[in-house]
């Protein structure tokens, strides 16, 4: 199995610089450069880390990226930075470690305290976007990119139904072991038996709750309750119902996850092409599990090379 990128020692560091907006502390890396680089237009790669896992483990994919897209050689029409944070109860802004565990680790609300991290880590990429501008008023304008792992690559399937992608403030998704389809995904963490339920793995979502809890025991049920079951499905209702087909996005999985597993992604893909949405790039690595490899980096920044190279 291919293992975890690890930033080389021969990457060039980006510049860091560090900004609080919002109460939010962002840390920009290549702002400098993009600066040097005399560039009025820049693009904004907005990365989220994975659960358990701070903003530091941001930091070599943002030194990677920028130094692959700097190297490109390709005339670019807008510069390129990175902006991480911790997200919500990591790093620095750690509350609860226990809200951070899974069900195997005895967090009983694992569930509503993964969806309420990502709903709010959504919110915070929403409020950098908004205000990122009116602190770096030297370019003028601003490409913004969602991208994240695992955590975070959930928090980008938010971002693409979000109030900013409908304002036309979002112009990429990069994501990366994240999943649409979080009804299922979860249900079969739980240990339900989905194939019971009568529908595709795509349409888990829509069943009723009075129908799901007879299927449930009465563990699965004190963990799956009916207002955290309402949710998820109207997230991945969003997700199926109102992804836009204007936002460049990039899906990066492991063929070999199984913390998530690449079966809930692939239907909801293939509908979209049936559908005839030429807007998406899918990438299923053979060897790889629950992580961001060597590879996808090196994927996604050849893929944002070809967004911002100039025509």
């Amino acid at each position: 199995m291919d293992t975890e990128f690890s930033l080389k020692s021969t990457t060039p560091r980006a510049s860091k610089t560090e900004l609080v907006i919002g109460g939010v502390k962002a840390y920009i890396y290549g702002l400098e450069e993009a600066k040097q680089q005399k560039y009025s237009d820049v693009a904004v790669l907005y990365h989220v880390h994975g659960r358990t896992r701070n903003y530091l483990t941001s930091e070599g994919f943002a030194h990677e990226v920028l130094d692959r897209y700097r190297r490109d050689g390709a005339p670019k029409k807008a510069g390129l930075i990175a902006v991480a944070f911790d997200a919500r109860n990591h790093g620095e802004r750690m509350i609860s470690v226990q809200a951070n565990d899974g069900w195997g680790e005895g967090n009983e609300t694992h569930a509503q305290d993964l969806v309420s991290m990502v709903s709010g880590s959504a919110q915070d990429v929403e409020l950098l976007i908004d205000y990122l501008p009116a602190y770096l008023p030297e370019f003028q304008t601003f490409y913004n990119i969602m991208s994240g792992i695992s955590l975070g690559g959930h928090t980008s399937w938010r971002l693409a139904t979000s109030s900013i992608a409908t304002k036309g403030k979002l112009h990429g998704l990069a994501i990366i072991v994240g999943c649409p389809n979080l009804s299922a995904m979860l249900l079969s963490r739980l240990g339900v038996d989905l194939d019971a339920l009568g529908v595709s793995l795509d349409q888990v979502r829509t069943v009723p709750y009075s129908e799901l809890s007879a299927k449930l025991n009465k563990s699965q049920r004190t963990r799956w309750p009916r207002a955290l079951s309402e949710l998820f499905a109207g997230f991945d209702r969003e997700t199926d119902e109102r992804f836009p087909r204007h936002i460049p996005t990039y899906i990066l999985n492991g063929k070999l996850d199984s913390l998530v597993p690449d079966k809930f992604t692939q239907p909801w893909v293939a509908k979209r092409r049936a559908e005839g949405y030429e807007n998406i790039d899918y990438f299923v690595q053979e060897n790889a599990g629950h992580s961001c490899t060597d590879q996808m980096v090196e994927n996604i920044a050849q893929w944002l090379a070809r967004l911002f190279s100039r025509d």
